[in-house]
């Protein structure tokens, strides 16, 4: 088991630092992603018609499954506009809240942890160091294409925004793939056999 918490404990660390850089730093997050213009207004609306924290869009989805409501739906959808998916907290928060980090750490290490699992499962084919690196790097690839491409297709958020995205955690993953690859490797009298 220490052979894998200590590596996931410190791919988790390397992968929190890149983070901060990635979005803090590069802060090409920011493509495609606009204010709201006359927001203020915009907010004062939500407040006084919205309540209930959740994930809103409009136009919702159709009532009943009659060709009635189906055809408004429809024609509501065709004319838009269209949210897709708005993430509403009536109440706010606290902005760059400690819990948040906290949380995103110990997601990081679970992430580092099970990469490093199915890293260990490989080891029987004596893969050398970068193919170790490039391994955990498609996994980085794989959770790109099923999170932002998938919300790339259905809920159609913009392509440069997921594109930063998908190269976002092949970066993110090909750095924590340099720790796991140095500290998880084949034992060394698999390497000689």
């Amino acid at each position: 088991m220490n052979k894998l918490i200590v590596p996931s404990l410190i791919a988790a660390v390397v992968v929190f630092i890149w983070m901060f850089i990635s979005w803090a730093v590069i802060g090409w997050h920011n493509v495609d992603i606009e204010e709201l213009p006359n927001g203020d207004a915009i907010a004062e609306q939500m407040k006084e018609s919205i309540n209930e924290p959740g994930i809103y869009i409009y136009p919702g989805h159709p009532d009943g499954g009659d060709d009635t409501d189906m055809e408004e739906w429809t024609s509501k959808y065709k004319a838009g506009p269209l949210v897709n998916f708005m993430v509403y907290h009536p109440e706010g928060s606290e902005p760059m809240n400690p819990m948040n980090f906290i949380k995103s750490f110990i997601i990081n290490f679970i992430a580092a942890f099970i990469a490093g699992v199915l890293l260990m499962m490989t080891l029987a084919q004596n893969p050398s160091f970068w193919r170790r690196v490039i391994f955990v790097t498609l996994l980085g690839l794989f959770a790109g294409f099923i999170g932002p491409f998938m919300d790339w297709n259905w809920w159609s958020f913009p392509t440069g925004y997921t594109i930063v995205e998908v190269a976002d955690f092949c970066l993110t993953w090909f750095f924590a793939g340099l720790v796991l690859a140095w500290r998880i490797k084949p034992e060394l009298n698999t390497q000689m056999a």
